[in-house]
């Protein structure tokens, strides 16, 4: 859409009054392979494209979103858009700024044979290597996304993005026992991510994983210290408090730390970052959803709350300035504050000292989904793969542990922290819709959690 055309539908969105006017357009592209039953079972190419108009005036925000970009269509949103602003008729002058793109310039050297080549290759060597194993589901999605944005405030951005990412899912069965361990990777890049993940050592730890898995026998509950492994088990700390610290929640009073800024609300060994300028990453883009530059944003520094994430929107409730961090999960959606890559800063501690004082605990090494209540705290979460720490010592495996509590408890109870900071990948579903966050941590240790775990029979 050329831009004499953008900048008359910002002033006609303005005309009754209105001090905020914003238009998201979108292009993607999506490829999945699926890769089951030692076959390339689907193969799939998607296309979307639309924009959203967003009108605002003082706190009252309307939005809405199509796919039809003729002039009928769009007037139609507009003159709906308006007609929730009857304030006087003004006329804007708009005036977008020089168009600034941030463009993708990964490149990759992957053909569609080539992934069938590399995807009947792992699966017979991972079949290869346990009788028990009796499916091997493989993954991998690219998408290519194209977005542009102009405001009323002269700002006119374009930024193209490619994220990818692949899962690897093994099952195992033996006689009545069954379950599925699970490896991904996913970073904001070609296809050439498959180049950086070394498949043999990925291959041999899931194989010891899923047997480990297997035979596990029922986890014991009640309160006790446990350690989280690194990398995706910062979902807890994604969960228990990065939602409570978007401004989403915090601007209408509901989150439980809207009260919090400047006090101690964790242990000192915690200080958490959201980072959007990651090289790389599965949560970095170059702007957000607004059109503003990511950035590294210092949300806990040593146990007292610095900051929030805060979208252009909830800065007129709250009177702080936006952080970059407003995200959408495509042009259907309004956008608002969400994570980009989120981690707790490593430490000193080492596993051995985490574990020897322990006489009964529970590590976490790899955590599954889970949930939180913003406004109370309370989060619940599963986990995937867990051992009973016994006298110091790693024990048995165990199935159905969970960790249930509140997140100012958990993070008043962050006694160790290691210094094997790693990021795992995941999908945040939030009002805004689902965006591809990052979520890690190194190895810490709590030093008291509720765990749930199942009645012996």
């Amino acid at each position: 859409m050329k831009k004499d055309r953008l900048e008359n539908i910002l002033e006609a969105m303005l005309s009754t009054g209105g001090d905020f006017a914003e238009i998201f357009m979108e292009n993607k592209k999506t490829t999945v392979f699926n890769y089951i039953d030692s076959n390339l079972d689907g193969y799939s190419v998607n296309y979307s494209n639309g924009l959203g108009l967003r009108l605002a005036k003082d706190n009252n925000v309307y939005y809405a979103a199509t796919n039809d970009f003729s002039k009928k269509s769009i007037n139609s949103i507009i003159n709906t858009l308006k007609s929730n602003i009857k304030d006087k008729v003004v006329y804007n002058y708009v005036s977008l700024k020089r168009l600034k793109k941030y463009k993708n310039n990964h490149k990759t050297h992957y053909t569609n044979d080539d992934i069938k080549e590399l995807f009947n290759n792992l699966d017979k060597k991972i079949r290869s290597k346990d009788e028990r194993i009796n499916q091997v589901n493989l993954t991998l999605q690219n998408v290519k996304q194209d977005v542009t944005i102009a405001r009323e405030n002269g700002l006119f951005k374009n930024e193209e993005r490619e994220r990818t990412r692949l899962y690897i899912i093994i099952s195992f069965k033996d006689g009545n026992k069954a379950c599925n361990i699970s490896y991904s990777l996913g970073k904001t890049t070609s296809l050439d991510l498959l180049d950086e993940i070394k498949f043999d050592e990925v291959i041999n730890e899931l194989i010891k994983e899923g047997t480990d898995k297997l035979y596990a026998s029922t986890c014991p509950g009640g309160e006790m210290p446990v350690i989280i492994e690194n990398g995706f088990g910062g979902v807890i700390f994604h969960e228990a408090c990065g939602h409570a610290m978007e401004a989403t929640s915090v601007a209408d009073g509901i989150s439980v730390l809207s009260h919090d800024l400047n006090k101690k609300i964790a242990s000192e060994k915690v200080s958490i970052i959201d980072d959007g300028t990651l090289f790389d990453e599965w949560g970095t883009t170059k702007i957000d959803d607004e059109g503003r530059e990511t950035k590294k944003n210092v949300l806990i520094e040593n146990g007292v709350l610095k900051g929030y994430l805060i979208d252009e929107i909830n800065n007129r409730k709250l009177n702080m300035k936006p952080t970059g961090s407003s995200r959408r999960e495509s042009y259907i959606y309004a956008p608002t504050s969400r994570m980009n890559n989120t981690y707790l800063e490593k430490g000193t501690d080492t596993f051995e000292d985490m574990i020897k004082d322990i006489k009964l605990g529970l590590y976490a090494k790899k955590m599954g989904g889970g949930s939180v209540s913003p406004e109370t705290g309370d989060f619940n979460f599963a986990c995937d793969l867990a051992y009973m720490i016994r006298d110091g010592k790693l024990a048995e495996c165990v199935k159905s542990a969970s960790l249930i509590g509140n997140c100012k408890d958990i993070l008043a109870s962050v006694e160790m922290v290691g210094d094997n900071l790693a990021l795992g990948q995941g999908i945040c579903g939030s009002i805004s819709g689902s965006v591809p966050v990052n979520v890690g941590m190194p190895r810490i240790k709590v030093s008291h959690i509720l765990v749930g775990g199942e009645k012996s029979e």
